[in-house]
């Protein structure tokens, strides 16, 4: 079977990358990275993740609400995954949402809730 929807850019200027993501059906996620920013970049532009299980994408992949996995590691299993990927199961505000739990604002509202906690506690 032949997909002819599947291309290897190489590297993109970020205006370029964003709107591959905002156009794309779904981003695949192959490796195993500590966290990985792809499957949160891909998210924040509304599109799912097909990822492998493993890694920081079990952190930033919400198994059939955000994206899909695939293991063991392997072309089959990607395959297999790509195959059963429905771009209509998936809702653009469910990626945003995912996404928005790891931003730099909510961040920053975390640490100072925690060193404002922490404060506290000496006095």
């Amino acid at each position: 079977m032949s997909r002819n929807n599947i291309e290897f850019l190489g590297q993109l200027t970020d205006e370029h990358l964003l709107g591959y993501y905002q156009r794309c059906q779904a981003v695949i996620f192959p490796q195993e990275e500590d966290f990985g920013l792809v499957p949160l970049e891909a998210q924040s532009c509304g599109r799912p993740v097909i990822a492998f299980r493993g890694g920081g994408a079990l952190e930033t992949v919400v198994e059939g609400k955000t994206g899909l996995f695939f293991t063991p590691q392997s072309p089959a299993a990607l395959i297999k995954a790509v195959k059963r990927f429905d771009p209509n199961k998936f809702q653009p505000q469910d990626c945003y949402q995912n996404a928005a739990k790891f931003s730099s604002e909510r961040f920053k509202q975390e640490m100072i809730k925690f060193v404002d906690k922490q404060w506290k506690k000496k006095s």
